[in-house]
């Protein structure tokens, strides 16, 4: 689902709770195709110079460097908002969405998070991945509900990162949902 297509059904839903809905979209896509590159395609870039290790690897820089504060920069813009209480900011997101919800949820004093399928596709293949996202968790000021579809591509970060929450005392929950769609990227894609 496009990033249009997905706020303008998501937005009704949390506006009509009370929320005020942000969805912003990340460098090189959609209204922020000139704010600079494509993740996706730097990814590829590295991956194609040093094998799926360097592209694991540029994917964790981007994601907790310009892609964090990119986040936070957003959270700061929301606070200062008069129609937003700024105490109860929410984070949610999946995929890359979802690992940025994780890595807010260390910095960004939200009330909740919310992440679905974060590091679903990559987990198994970049260990640096699993390392930041677990000690994200571990330092995490937000409550977390983890979420994901039983035919995702790895079902691993959501259990994993909630066991380290539990193991941490923080507050948590988690669900594997039945399968969605026909296929692994039918799954990743039910957040």
């Amino acid at each position: 689902m496009l990033s249009k297509s997905a706020f303008d059904a998501l937005g009704p839903v949390f506006a009509s709770h009370g929320w005020v809905f942000l969805g912003p979209y990340r460098r090189g896509q959609g209204l922020s195709a000139s704010a600079g590159p494509y993740i996706g395609d730097q990814i590829a870039a590295a991956e194609k110079k040093g094998g799926i290790s360097a592209g694991a690897a540029e994917m964790v820089r981007l994601l907790e460097t310009d892609h964090l504060n990119d986040q936070l920069a957003a959270l700061a813009w929301l606070r200062k908002q008069s129609f937003v209480q700024p105490d109860r900011i929410a984070v949610a997101g999946t995929s890359f969405g979802g690992i940025e919800t994780v890595l807010g949820a260390e910095q960004g004093n939200y009330c909740a998070a919310i992440d679905s399928a974060g590091g679903a596709q990559s987990w198994a293949h970049a260990p640096e991945l699993q390392v930041r996202m677990t000690r994200a968790v571990r330092n995490a000021h937000a409550p977390m509900f983890f979420f994901q579809a039983a035919n995702d591509y790895d079902l691993s970060p959501s259990k994993t990162l909630s066991a380290v929450m539990k193991d941490a005392r923080k507050t948590y929950e988690v669900k594997i949902y039945p399968p969605y769609g026909n296929s692994t990227q039918d799954g990743h894609s039910f957040g």
